[in-house]
């Protein structure tokens, strides 16, 4: 099942850490030099027993050294609990990293990314907390290939942020979903399309045809990109597969895994037709390979 829509801005930081300081050179943090970004655990728990347990967190180590740890939050409403969390979190992985701290909240509309942002006030003076918030007019626009490529994560955030009115940024989309890696093409496509209007699907799923794409990768042969003959073909021949088994079943034989594996492997549509009317005459299944 396809991961809920909310969570995967989340899900994609936690896979590459990396994307969450793009993010922040995007809300005009001065992001310190570093030379890896890596997970860290977010339980913000210390001696406590109430647990403090953020979203994520990604650290930037220069090194050896800790130079920066970035608090991640997902916020899709309004929670006044996290005004008085989310100065604890920061706090917290301070103390425990020995670096600065600073929160990034993702947000999946202007309004909620406004409510987020408002001045957390500690009480100390000049203590007051304000949240970097990441809404859609926050996203970078990324609609170069190249530079796609090189960040396919944050070309996944501009498209679902500015698909529907800058089409640039989903042919760039294109581009990066051909240059990541092939455990989240799926998610990150399927989390694009659901953000988009008609228009602007419809738009991305022509991208995606291997009439207009010339793939660099087998991507489009595995998801989307087969030929229109080819997927036909296809299609035929594993209806074809089932009708061969179904007759067979009805018929009380017990297929066998072997069996059923080499018939659903068949790819040859000729010799499929030739199955299923001698599935109904054969006395046992494997005569069928006769």
């Amino acid at each position: 099942m396809p991961t809920r829509d909310h969570e995967i801005p989340l899900r994609i930081i936690q896979n590459q850490p990396a994307v969450a300081p793009v993010l922040l050179r995007e809300l005009g943090y001065d992001v310190p030099w570093h030379t890896e970004a890596v997970n860290t655990s977010p339980v913000m728990t210390n001696c406590d027993p109430k647990e403090l347990n953020s979203d994520g967190a990604v650290l930037l180590r220069d090194g050896g050294r800790n130079v920066l740890a970035i608090v991640v939050e997902r916020q899709i409403g309004r929670d006044y609990d996290k005004r008085y969390s989310w100065p604890a979190y920061l706090t917290t992985l301070r103390l425990r990293l020995q670096c600065p701290a600073i929160l990034m909240v993702l947000c999946p509309n202007e309004a909620i990314a406004r409510w987020c942002a408002t001045p957390i006030s500690i009480g100390h003076p000049g203590f007051d907390l304000t949240p970097l918030t990441i809404g859609p007019s926050e996203m970078p626009v990324i609609v170069i290939p190249a530079q796609a490529r090189a960040i396919p994560e944050v070309s996944v955030f501009s498209a679902r942020a500015h698909g529907n009115t800058e089409p640039r940024t989903l042919e760039a989309f294109v581009e990066a979903l051909d240059a990541t890696s092939e455990k989240h093409r799926l998610f990150y496509y399927d989390y694009v399309l659901a953000g988009l209007n008609e228009a602007a699907r419809k738009e991305l799923e022509g991208l995606m045809s291997v009439e207009t794409y010339e793939w660099q990768s087998d991507f489009a042969k595995k998801y989307v990109g087969m030929g229109r003959e080819e997927g036909r073909e296809e299609g035929r021949a594993a209806e074809a597969a089932r009708n061969v088994i179904a007759v067979l079943q009805a018929r009380g034989f017990a297929v066998s895994d072997e069996e059923r594996s080499r018939i659903t492997s068949c790819t040859d549509l000729a010799t499929l037709e030739k199955w299923v009317p001698k599935a109904v005459t054969i006395e046992r299944p494997a005569d069928l390979f006769d």
